[in-house]
């Protein structure tokens, strides 16, 4: 009986040790902070993927090495930036003592050839089930029986590569019906923009072939008429919506002008805006009226002498520049 105050003293002391703790800034005072210095850390990321890619560019940003683990190290180094070591997976454990496994659960299988390098380190499970109550054990579970030499723990499951991106501005709202959505939209804006591509190589194509001699001379002139000015112009414009649905948002998005110059698919539409506007005019009624006039030989100078049947007229006073051809 005389061991329990004492046991209940030190309880005590503990929690008001903790509760000073709780109280105390994490960073301390505004001295230490500017006195902080991040310490060089070696962080290894097992995985290429999405959350892989975002986690390391983070990664870096705020201060750490990184250095990124793949079976295919040489096909998959386009995909992170320069900062970030991409090599294979056995070299990636040997180096960094803190690893991330962005792996999927069914690929789990491929690391058990990488036991010895990762005795004693520290695995971060980042992945999640696909669906609640898949398995009987979780997927750090699975790890921490698969790797009883090191210790497992399970973090960043609540954040998405999204928010690794996009940080605490927008990250937290970003859902995955939002996430199908941005796809979908993506889908779609490839598929017209192929349509666009392939319908413009044909008419194209359709044009360059008429524009043949041999080709030209076998078709009349209403023929040859129509594919070189109408076909023309709605290639034209089938070219232009294939470029426009190219670019679609990125030419609002600042970072596609460097060196403070504009995209390429931007000035590829400096002539297109030019001759469509022109065009447009030229169907205007007003205008297109006096264009057939001029084409079928209509001048404003000259204009066609008609006389009655008996009237006399004499060879003197016929020339070809006082008629006109109707």
């Amino acid at each position: 009986m005389a061991e329990r105050p004492s046991n209940l003293y030190e309880a005590q002391q503990q929690r008001r040790m903790a509760k000073k703790e709780m109280i105390k800034p994490l960073l301390g005072d505004e001295c230490e902070i500017h006195n902080y210095s991040l310490q060089k850390i070696t962080v290894g990321i097992l995985g290429t993927g999405d959350f892989a890619r975002s986690l390391a560019t983070r990664l870096v940003c705020s201060g750490y090495d990184v250095i990124v683990g793949s079976r295919y190290p040489k096909y998959n180094e386009s995909l992170f930036p320069s900062a970030i070591e991409v090599t294979s997976q056995r070299e990636a454990t040997n180096k960094a003592n803190i690893i991330f496994v962005a792996v999927h659960h069914e690929h789990y299988s491929t690391l058990n050839k990488l036991r010895d390098g990762l005795m004693g380190k520290i695995l971060v499970d980042v992945s999640n089930n696909v669906e609640v109550n898949e398995r009987e054990e979780s997927n750090a579970e699975r790890l921490a029986s698969m790797f009883p030499e090191s210790t497992v723990v399970k973090g960043f499951n609540v954040i998405s590569a999204w928010a690794l991106q996009s940080g605490a501005r927008d990250g937290s709202k970003q859902s995955r019906g939002d996430k199908n959505i941005w796809v979908e939209e993506e889908v779609w804006r490839m598929e017209i923009y192929l349509f666009f591509g392939i319908l413009a190589i044909g008419m194209l194509s359709l044009l360059a072939v008429t524009s043949l001699p041999s080709v030209a001379n076998s078709l009349n002139w209403r023929e040859f008429n129509f594919i070189q000015s109408r076909l023309g112009f709605t290639a034209l414009v089938v070219s232009t919506l294939h470029v426009l649905t190219f670019g679609w948002r990125k030419a609002f998005d600042s970072t596609q002008y460097k060196f403070y110059l504009p995209p390429t698919f931007a000035i590829t539409l400096i002539v297109p805006c030019i001759v469509l506007p022109a065009k447009a005019y030229l169907f205007l009624p007003c205008v297109n009226r006096k264009l057939k006039r001029i084409r079928r030989g209509w001048e404003t100078s000259h204009q066609a002498k008609f006389r009655e049947p008996g009237e006399a007229s004499s060879v003197a006073h016929f020339s070809v520049e006082s008629t006109s051809r109707v």
